[in-house]
């Protein structure tokens, strides 16, 4: 049976990771290799929130914890880079395997480093250490290996490059940053690391991020190794197939699945499909023939015709509670006859000298059929004294016309409404006003 995670969202230190997808597993080997042959490299990883930027980084992480330094930051509390890396390195498991190899290094070298017969005789080798970490002088070949042992670093920036460069002597280092945010702090200490360090760096954020950083030399470096998350339909099928193989391809064809456009919604979406499928066979002596003939069914809305009558209701009372917010004059309590063009419109509002005219189209198809009669509507801009804006409401991501503003809302976002689900409708009007540049007052 299917195994969904009731998380779908990969969490910053996950052990428990499934890759699925080829531009997944694709990135994975890339950083892999990167960080096991010792490249001096950038590589950007850019992707909308659920695209499995994380899912990636615990991927790396977990492959490579016990070949190389993973040094694995999370940057979503921490306005500094230095002070999220110094705390990683404190209090995760990457401080004593850094002590335990420096320590064999110095053992194996200890006549090199100082500890000589006179030494030996007056302290064991643990014990001159520690007293060589309180002084801090270091000597030798092995200066490197000393620094690590003792962690002899001051805690900012510049300790953090001088541990690093220190560290790619120990073998393999690979630095990974979770979610960089457009902070100056963040980016200034970031392209010192890059520019006075030679290890591999993964950074993973979204594309609006990297558009709003105006360093161009940085720029340049985030840009030399750059891979975006995108979810194609071969993805999306191979990821299903990962958590839930015996269903994938039923799965798939569902429509409010098939058109997810995140690793996130996808999951989210089979998840509850198959819930819902496998609660309603629950009793079933053939229960897969049951689940498949469920999820046939799954997401379809049942009668178009009263589901758009009462989503088109649902609409008109958020508008209601939400009118006073919005500072709407005018909320019309039935579909509006436009003389001027012979149709009946469904949802009628003014604001000042703006009207606002929108229909509900919905439908179980590719493409919605019913849709000539708001085409009449197309060179109707002005109602005497008033502009007019217009806008569609639909579950269908077919639907292009000219003039109108187009509102897609899934089955399952539908559905719940229609179940009397305020929030969730409340959300919805505030997302038609925000296309509508109908702003809060």
């Amino acid at each position: 049976m299917c195994e969904f995670e009731e998380y779908t969202v990969s969490k910053y230190g996950d052990e428990n990771v499934r890759v699925a997808g080829k531009v997944w597993t694709e990135t994975i080997k890339i950083i892999e290799n990167a960080i096991m042959s010792r490249k001096n490299a950038v590589i950007t990883i850019l992707g909308q929130p659920g695209m499995g930027k994380t899912l990636i980084l615990n991927a790396v992480k977990k492959e490579l914890n016990e070949k190389a330094f993973i040094l694995y930051l999370d940057l979503v509390s921490s306005p500094s880079l230095s002070k999220a890396s110094w705390y990683t390195i404190r209090n995760t498991t990457v401080f004593e395997k850094i002590r335990n190899n420096a320590f064999k290094i110095l053992y194996e070298h200890k006549k090199e480093i100082g500890y000589g017969l006179l030494e030996k005789m007056s302290k064991e080798f643990t014990n001159w250490m520690r007293h060589l970490c309180e002084k801090r002088k270091w000597s030798g070949n092995y200066v490197y290996a000393e620094r690590l042992y003792c962690m002899a670093y001051e805690e900012n920036v510049e300790g953090f490059i001088e541990f690093l460069n220190d560290l790619i002597n120990l073998g393999p280092v690979g630095l990974l940053i979770d979610e960089l945010k457009n902070n100056e702090g963040q980016l200034l200490e970031l392209h010192k690391i890059i520019n006075e360090t030679k290890i591999p760096i993964v950074i993973t954020l979204v594309p609006d991020v990297i558009s709003q950083i105006k360093d161009s030399a940085l720029r340049r470096r985030l840009d030399e190794f750059k891979i975006e998350l995108k979810l194609r339909d071969e993805d999306k099928l191979d990821i299903l197939k990962t958590y839930c193989e015996e269903f994938a391809e039923d799965l798939i064809n569902i429509k409010e699945i098939k058109s997810s456009d995140t690793v996130n919604k996808l999951l989210d979406s089979a998840r509850e499909a198959y819930n819902k499928a496998l609660s309603s066979c629950k009793d079933e002596y053939k229960k897969m023939e049951c689940i498949k003939n469920e999820l046939k069914r799954e997401f379809e809305i049942e009668n178009i015709e009263d589901a758009s009558k009462m989503l088109e209701a649902e609409i008109r009372q958020g508008l209601l509670e939400l009118q006073k917010e919005y500072n709407i004059d005018y909320i019309h309590d039935r579909g509006k006859r436009i003389e001027q063009v012979g149709i009946t419109i469904d949802i009628f509002f003014r604001r000042g000298n703006i009207e606002y005219l929108g229909d509900i189209k919905l439908t179980n198809e590719n493409t919605v059929e019913n849709i000539r009669n708001v085409k009449k509507l197309i060179g109707f801009n002005r109602d005497g004294a008033y502009e007019v804006r217009k806008f569609i409401v639909t579950n269908s991501t077919n639907v292009d016309l000219n003039e109108f503003k187009i509102i897609t809302v899934d089955n399952r976002t539908i559905k719940d409404i229609l179940n009397s689900n305020r929030e969730k409708r409340n959300e919805l009007v505030r997302r038609i006003l925000k296309e509508l540049e109908v702003t809060p007052t």
